[in-house]
């Protein structure tokens, strides 16, 4: 079952230690040594995981990320980093040895506390990789639970951000300076939603300063360039082109334990994850699509005939030019590129193409959700597939129509984030 990180799960190491008044105390109370300072090379490694993780997902302001991390551990991962603290379990990113785990719940041996550089806690260690998965003991897919953590709370708190798209936008828009209102309602947030310190009290507002400073600061020490994460994503030519799943212009969204990575589909990847019928989605993929000629375009999407992809109820929502239309088509019945349809696009951005696991295909039936490339090429004009303009592209070009399929996808999964890592089993979500 798919829990909610909540304030009463997510005891971090910087808090939710309580005196004997309940009054909250803080973690240098407890424990007077302190975590050896990361060397620059591996404090840029870390800040460059947290830019790069975090735009794949869509959220190009990554110093925010990066002031969480700094300040629930410095930006450790490993407990080589910060020996004052517990030893988690072992992860790969740690050389095999364990991740930091949080020193404040008790003593080491209840296997208590948070995991990692965003010390993620639902009680022991064991009910903590339950839930978030064993991603999380890897420095990437900490990084990106966070972010997933972070957007989930945005959706929740901030009023006109309660889709995805509108949680990734209002982030990507808080300036990095104190006393903006975007900056301190963010910090607001955070020193709640994550530390669980939501009063007036003197110890809330300093932790939610340094949740803010922390931010700038980092976001001051490596400068605006290398944090600008968004001219990755180039724009779509007036001939049009192809954005696969890996391209700088595609956002994996959601839990990232529940992403699949394939070997299959256009160029040899793909990606995957099971329907839901719940009302909003979970996971979901965003082509985002910086149109740089205005004009009429024809929408395609790459699909494997329902090796991995099998869902008949797959709902992609084109938005366009201030419209948004979706469009419904089954996976399973199609291979190759399949039309969505013609649209017409402005120039310029805040244009995309969507897909959520909330087909309203239930969990329980573990039906798959392939996302893989999608073509846009000029409407009428000749597809265009590749920088040598070679049409590769094949089999039906016609959309939605319904055929029987089920069970889930062969081969052997691997998640989106770990492929090389760890391999796990099918998903389910209850």
């Amino acid at each position: 079952m798919r829990v909610a990180v909540g304030i009463a799960v997510l005891c971090l190491a910087s808090g939710c230690l309580t005196g004997p008044g309940g009054e909250e105390l803080d973690l240098e109370d407890q424990v007077k040594s302190r975590s050896l300072e990361l060397s620059a090379e591996k404090r840029l490694e870390r800040v460059t995981a947290i830019r790069d993780v975090s735009a794949g997902m869509g959220v190009l302001n990554g110093p925010l990320l990066a002031g969480i991390a700094e300040s629930e551990t410095n930006m450790a991962h490993c407990w080589s980093e910060a020996t004052w603290a517990c030893q988690g379990p072992a992860s790969p990113s740690c050389d095999g040895g364990p991740v930091i785990a949080g020193a404040a719940d008790g003593p080491c041996s209840a296997r208590q506390g948070g995991l990692g550089m965003f010390q993620f806690d639902a009680g022991t260690y064991e009910q903590t990789l339950a839930r978030d998965g064993e991603e999380i003991l890897l420095l990437e897919g900490n990084i990106a639970k966070g972010v997933d953590f972070v957007l989930t709370r945005i959706t929740e708190e901030i009023p006109g951000a309660g889709e995805w798209q509108a949680a990734i936008d209002w982030m990507n828009s808080i300036p990095m300076q104190a006393g903006e209102p975007l900056m301190e309602a963010w910090a607001s947030m955070i020193v709640c939603r994550y530390n669980g310190c939501c009063s007036n009290s003197s110890l809330c507002q300093e932790r939610r300063r340094k949740y803010r400073d922390n931010a700038i600061s980092i976001y001051n020490e490596y400068g605006p360039e290398f944090w600008n994460a968004a001219g990755a994503c180039e724009p779509v030519p007036p001939e049009g082109r192809v954005l696969d799943e890996r391209d700088p212009c595609y956002v994996a969204g959601g839990d990232p334990k529940f992403w699949r990575r394939e070997a299959a589909g256009f160029e040899g990847d793909l990606d995957w994850t099971m329907t839901t019928d719940l009302e909003r989605e979970a996971n979901y993929g965003i082509w985002r699509l910086d149109v740089a000629e205005a004009g009429r375009y024809e929408i395609e999407v790459h699909l494997d005939g329902g090796v991995f992809g099998r869902s008949q109820m797959a709902r992609y929502r084109v938005r366009h030019a201030g419209a948004t239309d979706e469009v419904v088509i089954d996976q399973s019945a199609h291979e190759g590129f399949v039309s969505l349809g013609a649209f017409d696009f402005a120039a310029g951005g805040d244009q995309h193409v969507m897909l959520g696991d909330n087909t309203g295909e239930p969990n329980e039936a573990e039906i798959s959700l392939l996302f893989d490339a999608i073509r846009l090429t000029p409407a009428g004009a000749p597809a265009v597939d590749d920088e040598d303009g070679l049409d590769t592209g094949e089999g039906d070009l016609g959309g939605g129509c319904r055929a029987s399929g089920g069970g889930a996808p062969a081969g052997a999964a691997a998640p989106l984030l770990l492929a090389l890592l760890l391999a796990r089993g099918r998903r389910r979500r209850g």
